[in-house]
């Protein structure tokens, strides 16, 4: 432009000529007379229409439509697996016998891509209309072990609120977990969700956006009323809001790494956490924060339903002859009168429910690691009774569950009565049905207390312990023996009755 300037004010104000201009800015006369006949001044908008024409040589032009065309394709594809430049001129070489260099391909190629660019619409959300979820990874400390944990992560796409919660996995469980305890967290539920294409939510895609979804994700829908909406498959940038709400919880709650001692203590963390943002952070484009929006969201959620939705897997298993059940290579008990039979088991995310009849039969915390064996010595009480010799190395009666005393009252009375103290043991375990097992063990702490190791001693103590207590007269002490076993009486001689009857 600077030239451009100089050039004109030469020639119209001062009156030099072309030569005696180029001479004086020391350029081409060429460049002068181009200058001069141009009239119009070289701005940028200009320069770029006259100087930014791509002129490309007829080999390029040639393989142009080609470049084009794969682009295209490439737009369709996982964005993990799309031509690259240099794969693009090896196939071009290879194909369509291209004679040009790799470097220039490679400049053409970043142009046409700039063209190609997809445009995104700004979108304005309804209260109360849609929410968007997505599972995330996170690493944290969890009892002083590196933990990998997943985070399942739901946002209100008008009000922003987030609710983050922590699991061990990512199976059906968990899934449906997540949504009892978000719409908890929310007060209410949105007309509609957006999801990716999880296995937990879809059993087959079909045409377009239709899908097959999973019988437990429909009743889900069924007793929240919400409708699913899924995703194209690969375009995770169509639910925007959630996609970004995993990385930012991964970034600002998980760093440093949360130091916890159980999964509960964590997810408290996170609810916390999502309550603090939301009062700190503002809703884009207008003035109240998201905690303001939030509470206006909760006046357009539909009602949450009476009772809440059992958030579980249903599996058909059989009792083998050991009275357990095997899910996931874990076993756990049944009553033992269920041996051979067909149950059903209901597996939460962090309990096991089993089912025959209609009747809950048993119940156990949910185990994480494999192979393990879960009992409870309640369930083995009936075949004990039958078996009590086995009562000294069942597996449930070694359960840390089981307090000290009762082994080593076990242990005592085997010692004074033998397999009859096996029998009476038992017994002593069966009241736990009626007096709970605190009560029982009350009775037989106190009954150790006084070193006197019998059924009949522990009964009574329940007795006093349960307000039924039964006036039984004590003898002296001085006339009690330490041990009945040692206590000897002489024997009737049956000659004597011959007395009475005559000898008949």
């Amino acid at each position: 432009m600077a030239q451009f300037y100089n050039i004109k004010f030469m020639k119209e104000v001062e009156g030099l000529s072309q030569r005696q201009i180029a001479k004086k800015l020391g350029i081409s006369r060429n460049t002068v007379s181009k200058y001069l006949k141009q009239g119009e001044p070289p701005t940028t908008i200009h320069r770029k229409k006259v100087y930014g024409k791509a002129k490309y040589s007829e080999e390029t032009e040639r393989i142009l439509p080609i470049i084009d065309k794969w682009l295209e394709d490439d737009l369709k594809r996982w964005g993990k697996q799309r031509h690259t430049a240099a794969r693009m001129y090896e196939r071009l070489v290879a194909e369509y016998e291209f004679k040009g260099s790799e470097s220039n391909l490679r400049k053409i190629v970043a142009k046409r891509k700039k063209k190609l660019q997809e445009v995104f619409i700004p979108l304005d959300f309804q209260l109360g209309h849609q929410f968007q979820f997505d599972w995330g990874e996170a690493d944290i400390i969890l009892q002083g072990r590196k933990q990998r944990i997943f985070l399942f992560c739901m946002q209100l796409s008008a009000s922003r609120m987030r609710f983050v919660r922590a699991y061990l996995h990512e199976k059906q469980e968990a899934f449906l977990d997540g949504f009892v305890h978000a719409f908890q967290f929310f007060g209410g539920v949105p007309t509609e969700g957006l999801f990716d294409n999880l296995k937990t939510a879809v059993q087959k895609n079909l045409q377009g956006r239709d899908r097959l979804e999973q019988e437990a994700f429909l009743a889900l829908q069924a007793h929240y009323l919400f409708k699913a909406e899924f995703c194209n498959v690969r375009a995770g940038n169509e639910k925007g809001r959630v996609e970004g709400t995993v990385g930012y919880v991964r970034r600002n709650a998980f760093v440093p790494l949360p130091e916890v001692q159980s999964m509960e203590e964590l997810n408290n963390y996170l609810l916390n956490w999502c309550m603090e943002e939301s009062e700190r952070r503002k809703v884009p484009h207008r003035k109240e924060t998201v905690l303001q929006m939030w509470h206006k969201e909760k006046e357009h959620l539909h009602p949450l339903p009476a009772n809440k939705f059992e958030a579980c897997k249903l599996v058909s298993c059989q009792v083998n002859k050991t009275s357990l059940i095997t899910v996931e290579t874990n076993q756990y008990s049944v009553p033992c009168r269920y041996v051979g039979q067909a149950v059903w088991v209901k597996i939460f995310v962090d309990q096991v429910i089993v089912v025959a009849q209609n009747q809950v039969i048993a119940q156990h915390p949910r185990s994480y690691e494999r192979n393990q064996m879960i009992t409870v010595l309640d369930h083995y009480l009936e075949a004990l009774l039958k078996k009590p010799r086995a009562i000294r190395d069942a597996h449930a009666f070694q359960s840390s569950d089981i307090p000290d005393v009762f082994r080593r009252f076990h242990h005592k009375m085997r010692e004074e009565e033998g397999a009859n103290g096996d029998r009476k043991f038992i017994r002593l375990l069966l009241l736990h049905r009626e007096i709970g097992m605190e009560n029982l063990t009350k009775a037989l702490i106190q009954a150790e207390k006084t070193q006197v190791y019998r059924y009949e001693v522990v009964h009574e103590l329940i007795q006093r312990l349960t307000n039924n207590d039964v006036t039984i007269d004590k003898l002296p002490i001085e006339n009690t023996p330490l041990s009945l076993l040692d206590y000897k009486i002489q024997k009737s001689s049956i000659s004597q009755y011959g007395q009475l009857t005559g000898g008949q």
